[in-house]
């Protein structure tokens, strides 16, 4: 009987040992602190988050918004005075006050001519030309003698003849007019021998000869 007994014992003891053990459930008191430190801490990176924010410098969108409110309003018409600010006035516009109505207008200064229609607002041409060595003064002429071809007074063989005047220069009489040297492409050389024509690229000097009528008026501005 004391050995059974103590036998039943012996095995008693090592079920009990086998047997895992219950897990304590952890305090009231131990989530408080855990959900005490977690709060802390939240605090702790939003405080942070609110010093480096008060700390970075505030950008504004200044740029797009005036861009957003800065609008490009269309012009009624070209001038060739300077524009407001000292900003270049575009050199390719006809220039104020070089007459009304249908015509031709050519400016000394710039050695352009513009094509302007019925309306007399509408370029329907211009183009750079090359004066001859006698300008024509500034003033206002019309066409008297249209020709498909001729000798120019230096000589030179010249197409598309759109005569416009004649005028005494230094004592002595000098007729005007458009032209291009025949058989030739874009602008010639400056010419060298006295001369009132002024030369333009084959081209424009078709454009102009259609254009103009004996009659039609030409305004020369400087």
């Amino acid at each position: 009987m004391g050995t059974r007994g103590a036998g039943t014992r012996a095995a008693s003891a090592r079920r009990d040992a086998a047997r895992p053990s219950p897990r304590r459930k952890p305090s009231r008191g131990a989530t408080y602190s855990v959900v005490v430190m977690t709060a802390a801490a939240l605090m702790g990176v939003g405080l942070l988050a609110a010093a480096a924010a008060h700390a970075a410098p505030k950008v504004t969108d200044t740029a797009g918004k005036a861009g957003a409110k800065s609008t490009v309003r269309p012009t009624a018409s070209t001038s060739a005075s300077p524009a407001a600010g000292g900003a270049a006035a575009n050199p390719n516009a006809l220039p104020a006050n070089s007459g009304s109505g249908s015509r031709i207008v050519y400016a000394l200064g710039s050695q352009r001519v513009w094509l302007v229609g019925a309306d007399g607002t509408t370029v329907e041409r211009t183009f750079q030309v090359v004066p001859g060595t006698v300008a024509p003064p500034a003033d206002t002429y019309s066409v008297t003698t249209k020709e498909p071809g001729a000798t120019g007074s230096d000589n030179l063989p010249i197409q598309y003849v759109v005569l416009f005047g004649q005028r005494s220069v230094g004592g002595v009489n000098t007729t005007f007019g458009f032209d291009a040297v025949a058989n030739q492409t874009g602008l010639p050389a400056k010419p060298t021998a006295r001369t009132g024509g002024v030369r333009m690229a084959q081209l424009d000097a078709q454009a102009l000869f259609g254009f103009a009528t004996v009659g039609t008026k030409v305004t020369v501005v400087n």
